[in-house]
């Protein structure tokens, strides 16, 4: 009977347990990117009032009589594998992951993983100027600790390799995308031997812009030039005449004449002269590439086109810009956009994954540690693990109330149910004692 007593002591402590676990994952029911626990049971030691015996010529076997002295909790599991759902937030450093990694942040010292993406940027973003101290970079709301990823050290590629740093999305070296000057204008298109203009004195008229600093930043100019016959008897020679440099005001400014000679193959009509010649605007020198011209009978109209850009097809000549937004690609990887079109790689947010991800010790405020039973956390770009990062979006909490109150219901029941066995047990014990005083 006193078995009894504790055993049914046991199920209530158990039951209690459960209760308290049910009890917080309803509490965070709308706590960001929190994991429902559950609890588990399992039986304990076992008094033998008779042991176990086998088979005789007579007899068959005879089973064990154990009686079990309780329960006790097993474990409390996390639903760590399951997502929540997403919260639509529109905020640009609100963050989800797809899958099973989480964020890497840092108080300075200790490294911790949570699956609550709540950001933003530690200084105003929309009013960029000089941070002051540790302002400027991406931090958690509740906490103030630092997002760890890899910053790009040349706006285009990134390190995942690396060693881990705070991501910085404000500060003096990225407000601002310094300008570049025209160095290099590509020329394409046709000269058309039944073209009439290049027989003239004015020729066929083709200009060309460029960018180069002046006294308040860049100024722009328009390269004018004419598309002349050469003059003499081979009909496959022409001039490239620069006739004029005009500024953004439409005023002449000086230039140093300079003619092109264009002499092109009869056989294929392809450039046979000098590909590139030199001319100066502005101070700046630039290259004028017609190696990509030709000189063919089309449809009797030269159709020379311009545009800045190197050997490669990248764009040179742009003005001074400033940030005009951020954008975060779902690789994790972080752009600052600025306003004369430039873009420029910042950092690539790092996840973090664990071999047994369970094993994780809760720290609070929505924040894991490692442990011995995670493992160590493999770090590395959220795509590499199979998931993708959105934004303007938060994951909520996976908890599902319709199996909390299943389980309440149950976890009341037993525990009612064991507090009648300790009453039963009790009742049984007082018929005992009035036997003896009887």
């Amino acid at each position: 009977m006193l078995r009894s007593l504790y055993s049914a002591v046991s199920g209530l402590n158990i039951h209690q347990t459960q209760m308290d676990v049910i009890g917080n994952n309803i509490a965070n029911v709308n706590t960001n990117g929190y994991k429902s626990k559950a609890t588990n049971f399992s039986d304990i030691l076992y008094q033998s009032k008779q042991r176990a015996s086998g088979p005789s010529e007579a007899t068959g076997s005879i089973n064990p009589i154990q009686i079990g002295l309780g329960g006790r909790v097993a474990a409390v599991d996390t639903n760590i594998t399951k997502q929540g759902s997403a919260l639509t937030t529109s905020a640009p450093f609100n963050m989800m992951i797809n899958g099973d990694a989480f964020f890497v942040v840092t108080d300075g010292t200790n490294q911790y993983y949570t699956r609550d993406g709540d950001f933003f940027v530690d200084g105003e973003i929309n009013e960029i100027g000089n941070p002051e101290d540790d302002e400027g970079y991406l931090v958690t709301s509740s906490l103030g600790y630092y997002v760890l990823g890899w910053e790009s050290a040349d706006g285009a590629t990134v390190n995942t390799d690396g060693a881990l740093d705070r991501i910085m999305l404000m500060g003096p070296d990225i407000e601002d995308s310094p300008g570049e000057p025209t160095t290099y204008i590509t020329v394409t298109g046709n000269v058309d031997k039944m073209d009439p203009s290049i027989y003239t004195k004015e020729g066929h008229g083709v200009s060309a812009g460029a960018l180069v600093p002046g006294e308040e930043g860049f100024e722009s100019y328009n390269i004018n030039f004419s598309i002349t016959d050469a003059g003499d008897d081979d009909d496959t020679t022409y001039l490239m005449t620069l006739t004029g440099v005009t500024d953004s005001t439409g005023k002449s400014v000086d230039f140093e004449e300079q003619e092109i000679e264009l002499t092109y193959s009869p056989a294929d009509g392809k450039l046979t002269s000098a590909e590139t010649a030199n001319i100066n605007v502005g101070g700046v020198g630039i290259t004028i590439d017609v190696s990509r011209t030709t000189n063919y009978n089309t449809s009797g109209t030269t159709t020379f086109r311009t545009s800045r850009g190197d050997e490669e097809g990248n764009g040179e000549g742009q003005e001074d810009g400033k940030m005009s937004g951020i954008a975060i690609q779902r690789d994790g990887r972080i752009y600052a956009k600025y306003t004369n079109g430039d873009t420029r790689l910042l950092a690539q947010m790092a996840t973090a994954t664990f071999m047994n991800a369970t094993g994780l010790v809760n720290e609070g405020d929505n924040l894991y540690s490692a442990s011995n039973a995670s493992g160590d956390p493999d770090i590395a770009p959220v795509t590499e693990s199979g998931g993708s990062i959105s934004t303007g979006v938060l994951e909520a909490s996976n908890v599902d109330l319709s199996d909390e109150f299943t389980r309440m219901i149950t976890a009341q029941r037993a525990f009612q149910a064991n507090s009648r066995v300790i009453t039963t047990s009790d009742t049984m014990l007082s018929e005992l004692r009035n036997l003896k005083s009887t």
